[in-house]
């Protein structure tokens, strides 16, 4: 049996409590959405399942992902690369009060581990309310250049396409407002050929 130093059982505890997730839930970006005109109306729910809602779908956000095992050139920082395709997971409840966001994340080019996520919150804040003022028959479905993603995506690091529920390369995330279980298996499909 070894015995562990004081400081090594730190970094031990460090090292396991700072191991980045594939499934991010949006909780902490619930205030800023609270805060603009029409989501104070929105409630925060992350036990929130498929089940329990009116309406599921998937959005691309935008942010910066972070990669501290990555440390380019002996460097102490970490390895950073920006997204404008990251897949995000959007549920509203049956009585369109209630929401919960997941973004899925990305894996490092260098490394292969999943990097932490840092999402541009303004935009977020913009996509979501616009996503439920469609889904809520606030607005009508139109082509925007406000949900168009620019950039490639690297569906292979991708844990949302991994999933099976990402729009990947494709323009699909239009203004539907909803990557529907239909074209998700449309989408394994194409995948799989």
């Amino acid at each position: 049996m070894s015995i562990l130093t004081l400081p090594a059982i730190f970094q031990k505890q460090m090292t396991r409590s700072k191991k980045p997730k594939v499934e991010i839930d949006a909780a902490k970006h619930h205030d800023a959405l609270a805060r603009v005109d029409g989501g104070d109306q929105y409630k925060y729910d992350p036990t929130l399942t498929a089940a329990g809602c009116r309406k599921v779908g998937v959005r691309f956000m935008s942010g910066l992902f972070f990669c501290y095992v990555c440390q380019p050139n002996n460097t102490n920082k970490p390895r950073v690369w920006s997204s404008g395709k990251v897949c995000t997971e959007l549920y509203l409840s049956k009585d369109k009060t209630t929401y919960r966001a997941v973004f899925n994340a990305q894996q490092c080019q260098v490394c292969d581990r999943y990097g932490r996520f840092k999402v541009k919150e303004k935009k977020y804040v913009d996509k979501v309310l616009d996503t439920f003022a469609l889904w809520t028959g606030q607005r009508e479905a139109y082509e925007s250049e406000f949900h168009k993603s620019t950039g490639p995506h690297d569906s292979s690091r991708c844990y949302g396409c991994l999933k099976g529920i990402c729009v990947g390369d494709d323009d699909d995330d239009a203004d539907d407002g909803a990557y529907t279980k239909k074209n998700s298996k449309k989408n394994r499909r194409r995948r799989r050929r």
